[in-house]
């Protein structure tokens, strides 16, 4: 009898796993009736019961007095505690997309709470200077070491005008795909512990560069405002002779932009300096918004992937929940191939630009450097190896979060192939080839229409700065 009602608590707990209400529900419902049994195993006559009565009482009793757990099936114990403690992890992973939240709502670009007053003032300043930035360019074609300085920021800064713009424009798109990838931080999207785990490892992925990102465009963006004010305590404001017993100051400002007006007093230079302060954060915060959920929302979807290709493997080829299976496996692929193609799409133009900004930077930060060492100016240095240090950092992110997703990609492919479709009905495997013939094209990010982004794009960037740097070398 207890054996064929602890069968029947196994049913239904099967079948209800994925609510946690109904868990609870019947966990209460077990402790009541254990409570009871008990109660009334102690309320019976059994002083009056023969010693071998008593014995198999006294059985009954131990045994009723174990009444906290639930087994679910033969191979999950399942208790309130430790349901609660999965939850509590996933609301930690579910912790970098409110990191998103403030770097994108700061642009004004958070797609739930947008504020076009916020974004036009924003996007506004930065596109003014920009035009300053270029009109530097355009006047002083012919200074070499000019265009090289201006150069130097120009390509960042174009990088950042293209993602705060890519971000406005597909602002609805991002959005359907964060509203999608909330729901997966629930608990009872997961039926076992190794489902969680390995999405919660890509999500760990997401944090790590978040905080990396973070942390070097705060140290690049501050390190290159304050080089003049470096410079200045190294050795002064710098001289340049202008006769013979004559010299004149030179008013060292941290960004390359033309200034319509001559800065040749020091309140003059103190204003024009403060000005410029704005853009540090407008420009950091542009930086790593972008590329902050790009690569958080990749690693979510990779996560899934991962996910899924374990459902996949584990299909029961029973006929009764076959197809029910089949049916969760395909939806849930297909929600998975629209989050790609959305974020696809949305970050196309952003990894184009990135793509060339990159491979114009790696090469112009390193000749920065090795002129820097050959005059021996330590302090400016510093500044362009954090910078070369973050632009290889976003790049590498960049790369890596496509090869994961191609990896994703083929591991559910594989999973489609490796289950045991050949053990079911005629039209479940009908379905499984549908699948096969869709995961052989996977998910990837592409740069414009024409490039895969993955680990090789990475030594085919390196390779190619490289080899322009070489050509700039005997400008030295």
């Amino acid at each position: 009898m207890a054996k064929s009602v602890d069968n029947a608590f196994n049913m239904v707990l099967m079948s209800e796993l994925f609510g946690l209400s109904v868990i609870l529900i019947i966990s209460m419902y077990q402790v009541l009736m254990c409570i009871s049994v008990l109660d009334a195993c102690y309320q019976c006559n059994w002083y009056e019961m023969p010693l071998n009565c008593k014995r198999n009482l006294l059985m009954c009793m131990i045994r009723s007095q174990v009444m906290l757990y639930l087994t679910a099936g033969k191979f999950y114990v399942f208790s309130l505690n430790g349901f609660t403690d999965d939850q509590k992890d996933l609301e930690r992973a579910a912790q970098v997309l409110s990191w998103n939240k403030r770097l994108m709502s700061t642009l004004g670009l958070w797609p739930f709470r947008s504020n076009d007053l916020i974004f036009t003032v924003n996007f506004g300043y930065f596109s003014l200077l920009m035009i300053l930035e270029y009109l530097d360019l355009f006047l002083f074609i012919g200074d070499l070491e000019r265009v090289v300085m201006n150069l130097t920021e120009n390509m960042a800064f174009s990088q950042i005008f293209v993602r705060m713009s890519a971000l406005r424009l597909y602002n609805g798109q991002i959005g359907e795909v964060i509203t999608e990838a909330m729901k997966d931080f629930d608990r009872t999207c997961y039926r076992t512990f190794e489902e969680m785990k390995t999405f919660i490892s890509y999500n760990a992925r997401s944090k790590i560069f978040v905080k990396l990102l973070m942390v070097f465009v705060a140290l690049t963006a501050t390190s290159y405002y304050l080089t003049p004010i470096i410079i200045i305590f190294g050795g002064g404001l710098p001289r340049v002779a202008i006769g013979e017993n004559a010299t004149r100051v030179i008013y060292l400002l941290p960004y390359r932009f033309h200034m319509f007006h001559v800065v040749e007093d020091m309140r003059t230079y103190v204003i024009t300096y403060g000005l410029q302060l704005p853009f540090v954060f407008v420009s950091g915060f542009g930086q790593s918004a972008a590329d902050c959920i790009m690569v958080t929302l990749v690693f979510h979807i990779c996560g899934q992937m991962s996910v899924l290709a374990l459902r996949i493997n584990n299909i029961d080829t029973d006929p009764f929940s076959c197809q029910r299976e089949i049916r969760n496996v395909v939806r849930m692929h297909l929600r998975l191939l629209r989050m790609g193609r959305a974020i696809e799409k949305a970050f196309s133009v952003t990894l184009l630009a990135h793509l060339l900004g990159a491979t114009s930077l790696v090469c112009i930060l390193g000749y920065q450097i090795l002129t820097n060492v050959a005059k021996g100016e330590s302090g400016v240095l510093v500044t362009f190896l954090i910078f070369q240090f973050l632009v290889l950092l976003i790049l590498y992110a960049h790369c890596t979060v496509g090869e994961s997703l191609l990896t994703e990609s083929a591991k559910v492919c594989e999973a489609f192939y490796d289950c045991h479709w050949y053990n079911m009905s005629t039209e479940n495997a009908r379905i499984i080839v549908l699948c096969m013939a869709r995961s052989q094209k996977p998910l990837c990010l592409r740069a414009g229409k024409f490039n895969t982004f993955c680990l090789s794009t990475l030594t085919d960037v390196l390779r190619t700065s490289m080899g322009y740097l070489s050509v700039l070398r005997s400008f030295l």
